[in-house]
Protein backbone atom coordinates (compact mmCIF):
# COMPACT_ATOMS: atom_id res chain seq x y z
CA UNK A 1 0.00 0.00 0.00
CA UNK A 2 2.80 2.47 1.03
CA UNK A 3 4.01 2.03 -2.67
CA UNK A 4 0.69 3.34 -4.24
CA UNK A 5 1.12 5.73 -1.83
CA UNK A 6 4.68 7.19 -3.10
CA UNK A 7 3.34 6.79 -6.50
CA UNK A 8 0.55 9.94 -5.54
CA UNK A 9 3.79 11.58 -4.11
CA UNK A 10 4.96 11.80 -7.94
CA UNK A 11 1.91 12.18 -9.90
CA UNK A 12 0.88 15.37 -7.68
CA UNK A 13 4.35 17.26 -7.02
CA UNK A 14 6.59 16.23 -9.98
CA UNK A 15 4.59 18.37 -12.65
CA UNK A 16 3.92 21.37 -10.32
CA UNK A 17 7.57 21.82 -9.52
CA UNK A 18 8.12 21.37 -13.81
CA UNK A 19 5.91 23.90 -14.08
CA UNK A 20 6.19 26.10 -12.03
CA UNK A 21 4.96 30.27 -11.60
CA UNK A 22 7.89 32.54 -12.15
CA UNK A 23 9.19 32.75 -8.83
CA UNK A 24 9.85 29.62 -7.11
CA UNK A 25 12.21 27.69 -4.79
CA UNK A 26 12.88 23.97 -5.38
CA UNK A 27 14.90 21.82 -2.78
CA UNK A 28 15.00 19.40 0.23
CA UNK A 29 14.16 20.15 3.98
CA UNK A 30 16.08 18.01 6.32
CA UNK A 31 15.12 17.99 9.62
CA UNK A 32 15.83 16.31 13.03
CA UNK A 33 13.59 15.95 16.14
CA UNK A 34 14.79 15.60 19.85
CA UNK A 35 12.05 14.76 22.26
CA UNK A 36 13.64 14.78 25.99
CA UNK A 37 11.23 13.80 28.85
CA UNK A 38 11.83 15.96 31.92
CA UNK A 39 8.60 14.81 33.99
CA UNK A 40 5.39 13.25 33.66
CA UNK A 41 4.06 16.94 32.05
CA UNK A 42 7.04 18.11 30.92
CA UNK A 43 8.47 17.77 27.32
CA UNK A 44 11.46 19.53 25.48
CA UNK A 45 11.53 19.62 21.91
CA UNK A 46 15.01 20.10 20.45
CA UNK A 47 14.60 20.72 16.60
CA UNK A 48 17.47 21.00 14.08
CA UNK A 49 16.40 22.05 10.74
CA UNK A 50 18.16 23.29 7.28
CA UNK A 51 17.15 24.29 3.99
CA UNK A 52 19.12 23.43 0.26
CA UNK A 53 18.12 24.88 -2.64
CA UNK A 54 18.44 23.12 -5.83
CA UNK A 55 16.48 25.46 -8.19
CA UNK A 56 14.83 28.82 -7.84
CA UNK A 57 13.83 31.90 -9.57
CA UNK A 58 12.88 35.44 -8.95
CA UNK A 59 10.62 37.76 -10.81
CA UNK A 60 12.10 39.08 -14.02
CA UNK A 61 14.71 37.07 -13.73
CA UNK A 62 16.49 33.50 -15.30
CA UNK A 63 15.93 29.70 -13.79
CA UNK A 64 19.14 29.58 -11.66
CA UNK A 65 19.38 24.99 -11.10
CA UNK A 66 22.53 25.35 -8.67
CA UNK A 67 23.26 24.05 -5.31
CA UNK A 68 22.89 26.29 -2.28
CA UNK A 69 22.86 26.26 1.39
CA UNK A 70 20.16 28.45 2.57
CA UNK A 71 19.73 28.56 6.42
CA UNK A 72 19.91 26.32 9.31
CA UNK A 73 17.81 26.47 12.39
CA UNK A 74 18.03 25.24 15.73
CA UNK A 75 14.48 25.28 17.76
CA UNK A 76 13.94 24.49 21.51
CA UNK A 77 10.63 24.56 22.86
CA UNK A 78 9.50 23.54 26.12
CA UNK A 79 5.98 22.31 26.79
CA UNK A 80 3.81 21.53 29.70
CA UNK A 81 0.06 18.93 29.51
CA UNK A 82 -2.60 20.62 30.56
CA UNK A 83 -4.65 17.42 29.99
CA UNK A 84 -4.90 14.29 27.95
CA UNK A 85 -5.32 16.18 24.56
CA UNK A 86 -4.43 19.49 25.24
CA UNK A 87 -0.69 20.87 25.75
CA UNK A 88 0.81 24.36 25.98
CA UNK A 89 4.77 25.70 25.67
CA UNK A 90 6.95 28.40 24.52
CA UNK A 91 10.45 28.17 23.08
CA UNK A 92 13.31 29.88 20.93
CA UNK A 93 14.84 29.48 17.89
CA UNK A 94 17.71 30.93 16.44
CA UNK A 95 18.62 31.12 12.52
CA UNK A 96 21.60 31.38 10.89
CA UNK A 97 20.88 32.85 6.93
CA UNK A 98 23.62 34.07 4.87
CA UNK A 99 26.00 35.16 7.25
CA UNK A 100 23.65 36.64 10.06
CA UNK A 101 21.74 35.46 12.88
CA UNK A 102 17.80 36.15 13.87
CA UNK A 103 15.97 35.93 17.12
CA UNK A 104 12.85 33.78 17.31
CA UNK A 105 10.25 33.90 19.95
CA UNK A 106 7.97 30.64 20.11
CA UNK A 107 4.61 30.65 21.95
CA UNK A 108 2.20 27.61 21.36
CA UNK A 109 -1.08 25.49 22.17
CA UNK A 110 -1.61 21.99 20.91
CA UNK A 111 -4.37 19.98 20.90
CA UNK A 112 -4.53 16.16 19.65
CA UNK A 113 -6.81 13.50 19.60
CA UNK A 114 -7.07 9.72 18.94
CA UNK A 115 -9.91 8.79 16.44
CA UNK A 116 -10.83 5.01 15.30
CA UNK A 117 -10.08 6.38 11.61
CA UNK A 118 -7.13 8.52 12.14
CA UNK A 119 -5.10 10.79 15.02
CA UNK A 120 -5.99 14.50 14.63
CA UNK A 121 -3.56 17.21 15.44
CA UNK A 122 -4.21 21.12 16.10
CA UNK A 123 -1.50 23.44 16.14
CA UNK A 124 -2.12 27.67 16.95
CA UNK A 125 1.26 29.30 17.35
CA UNK A 126 2.61 32.73 17.67
CA UNK A 127 5.95 33.68 17.31
CA UNK A 128 8.01 37.06 16.92
CA UNK A 129 11.38 37.49 15.14
CA UNK A 130 13.67 39.40 15.23
CA UNK A 131 16.99 40.71 12.88
CA UNK A 132 19.26 43.05 12.91
CA UNK A 133 18.48 46.82 11.13
CA UNK A 134 14.98 45.06 10.42
CA UNK A 135 11.30 45.23 11.73
CA UNK A 136 10.03 42.80 13.71
CA UNK A 137 8.19 39.69 12.18
CA UNK A 138 4.79 38.87 14.05
CA UNK A 139 3.34 35.69 12.93
CA UNK A 140 0.00 33.94 13.65
CA UNK A 141 0.09 30.22 12.46
CA UNK A 142 -2.87 27.43 12.60
CA UNK A 143 -2.21 24.21 11.71
CA UNK A 144 -4.08 20.71 11.29
CA UNK A 145 -2.73 17.75 10.74
CA UNK A 146 -3.73 14.08 9.93
CA UNK A 147 -2.20 10.61 10.38
CA UNK A 148 -3.54 7.38 9.62
CA UNK A 149 -2.26 3.70 10.13
CA UNK A 150 -1.47 2.23 6.58
CA UNK A 151 -1.77 -1.07 8.05
CA UNK A 152 -4.91 -2.03 10.87
CA UNK A 153 -6.30 1.23 13.37
CA UNK A 154 -2.99 1.93 15.33
CA UNK A 155 0.39 3.11 14.21
CA UNK A 156 2.20 0.17 15.37
CA UNK A 157 6.10 -0.34 15.78
CA UNK A 158 7.47 -1.95 12.20
CA UNK A 159 4.73 -0.10 10.66
CA UNK A 160 4.09 2.62 8.07
CA UNK A 161 1.40 5.27 8.40
CA UNK A 162 0.31 8.54 5.77
CA UNK A 163 0.60 11.70 7.20
CA UNK A 164 -1.56 15.44 6.07
CA UNK A 165 -0.81 18.42 7.41
CA UNK A 166 -2.32 21.80 5.98
CA UNK A 167 -1.34 25.41 7.79
CA UNK A 168 -1.76 28.86 7.06
CA UNK A 169 0.34 31.47 8.58
CA UNK A 170 -0.56 35.31 9.14
CA UNK A 171 2.44 37.30 8.57
CA UNK A 172 2.71 41.31 9.71
CA UNK A 173 6.07 42.86 9.22
CA UNK A 174 6.96 46.63 8.67
CA UNK A 175 3.30 47.48 8.39
CA UNK A 176 2.55 44.87 5.52
CA UNK A 177 0.18 42.20 6.24
CA UNK A 178 1.09 38.81 4.02
CA UNK A 179 -0.56 35.08 4.42
CA UNK A 180 1.63 31.54 3.85
CA UNK A 181 -0.12 28.58 3.35
CA UNK A 182 1.40 25.23 3.23
CA UNK A 183 0.83 21.42 2.55
CA UNK A 184 2.64 18.57 2.75
CA UNK A 185 1.92 14.67 2.03
CA UNK A 186 4.07 12.58 3.86
CA UNK A 187 4.99 8.56 4.51
CA UNK A 188 6.44 7.77 8.08
CA UNK A 189 7.94 4.62 9.08
CA UNK A 190 7.38 3.63 12.64
CA UNK A 191 10.75 1.70 13.80
CA UNK A 192 9.54 1.97 17.31
CA UNK A 193 7.47 3.71 19.77
CA UNK A 194 10.54 6.46 20.38
CA UNK A 195 11.91 6.18 16.74
CA UNK A 196 10.14 7.11 13.82
CA UNK A 197 11.51 8.96 10.23
CA UNK A 198 8.82 10.17 7.64
CA UNK A 199 9.62 11.53 4.24
CA UNK A 200 7.00 13.49 1.90
CA UNK A 201 6.86 16.22 -0.43
CA UNK A 202 5.96 20.02 0.98
CA UNK A 203 4.06 22.88 -1.16
CA UNK A 204 4.27 26.28 0.08
CA UNK A 205 2.54 29.66 -1.62
CA UNK A 206 2.90 32.99 -0.13
CA UNK A 207 3.66 36.72 -1.19
CA UNK A 208 -0.16 37.56 -1.88
CA UNK A 209 0.60 41.25 -1.43
CA UNK A 210 2.72 40.92 -4.50
CA UNK A 211 1.58 40.52 -8.41
CA UNK A 212 3.41 37.52 -8.69
CA UNK A 213 2.61 35.16 -5.52
CA UNK A 214 6.38 33.27 -4.57
CA UNK A 215 6.20 29.40 -4.85
CA UNK A 216 8.05 26.28 -2.40
CA UNK A 217 8.65 22.87 -3.41
CA UNK A 218 10.37 20.65 -0.88
CA UNK A 219 11.60 17.38 -0.45
CA UNK A 220 11.29 17.06 3.19
CA UNK A 221 13.04 14.47 5.43
CA UNK A 222 12.02 14.15 9.07
CA UNK A 223 13.81 12.03 12.11
CA UNK A 224 11.80 11.78 15.72
CA UNK A 225 13.63 10.55 18.56
CA UNK A 226 12.11 10.56 22.28
CA UNK A 227 14.03 9.58 25.23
Amino acid sequence: MYKSFLAVFLLIFAPAAVFSQAVYRAGTLPQFNLNIRISDNLKLNNKLESRQIFSEREEEQQTRNRFRYERADLTMVLTRKLSAANTLGGGYLIRLEEGRFAHRLIQQFNNVTNHEYARIAHRIVTDETFRRDSSVQVRLRYRIGFEKALNGINIDPKEFYAKLNNEYLGIYEDKSADLEIRALLALGYNATDNNRIEMGFEYRVNEFNKSVQSQQYWLAVSWFISI
